[in-house]
């Protein structure tokens, strides 16, 4: 049942032009014109990456960043908006079951278009690999469970999905922008780095960024997201259990 379940949301899910365009097209139509731009550029500023590499890290988080704020939590005010869950209890489908195909959702969509991404960029840009291919897969995973869990939790407190999906922009062009998505960190004042990297956009761009600059993983920012995703997860099981 589960597995059909996850199928059935894919299918759906896929069928929203908003969410293919943010999902997909818009992380690499703007990891290309950044990394175009900026290909030259590099140093201290672009975290010791040149602007290419910079920016193609930046994105590889985006699609994930997507889902999570406004995909999957639009996605799940939508069924409790219009009454699906409470069909979902009476044909005895588990709260833990929707969120599990939710959750299994954006992992496909984010690892297609991390996918697609990576050989265009390869392609275009001709990117040196990561320093380390499994610390940037370990972390890209973790970020792919903490915004599942974020996406799930919000789905099941907003009241419905036009309001997820405001809010969804809201936090995911509020902190994307901020963190590698618009210009370098590094120009923006100390003060609001300091705020931003420890939101869960910034931590998930730290986790990728660190291991694919051979710095070893970001352990501060791996563990906080595991303890988000742990959060995020238990609670939406409870309150889809009751709503």
């Amino acid at each position: 049942m589960t597995r059909y379940l996850t199928w059935t949301e894919f299918k759906l899910l896929t069928r929203e032009p908003l969410v293919l365009v943010l999902t997909l097209m818009f992380p690499i139509l703007l990891m290309v014109v950044l990394a175009a731009a900026f290909a030259d550029h590099g140093g201290p500023v672009f975290a010791n990456l040149d602007g290419t590499q910079f920016y193609v890290t930046a994105y590889l988080g985006a699609g994930i960043a997507i889902m999570g704020f406004m995909g999957t939590p639009t996605h799940l005010a939508g069924y409790r908006e219009s009454g699906v869950l409470r069909r979902f209890r009476a044909a005895a489908i588990s709260a833990r079951a929707v969120v599990f195909s939710q959750a299994a959702v954006l992992t496909l969509l984010a690892v297609i278009g991390a996918a697609v991404m990576l050989v265009l960029a390869t392609i275009l840009f001709d990117i040196p690999g990561p320093a380390s291919a499994l610390g940037v897969a370990a972390a890209f995973a973790v970020g792919i469970l903490a915004f599942a869990g974020i996406g799930t939790l919000l789905g099941s407190i907003m009241p419905g999905a036009r309001s997820a999906q405001g809010l969804g922009l809201l936090l995911f062009f509020g902190t994307f922008l901020l963190v590698g998505g618009g210009p370098p960190p590094a120009v923006f004042p100390a003060a609001l780095n300091a705020i931003t990297s420890w939101t869960p956009t910034g931590l998930l761009l730290d986790a990728i960024r660190s291991p694919w600059a051979g710095n070893g993983l970001d352990v501060t920012a791996m563990v906080t997201l595991v303890l988000i995703a742990v959060a995020g997860f238990a609670l939406a099981s409870r309150r889809l259990s009751k709503n």
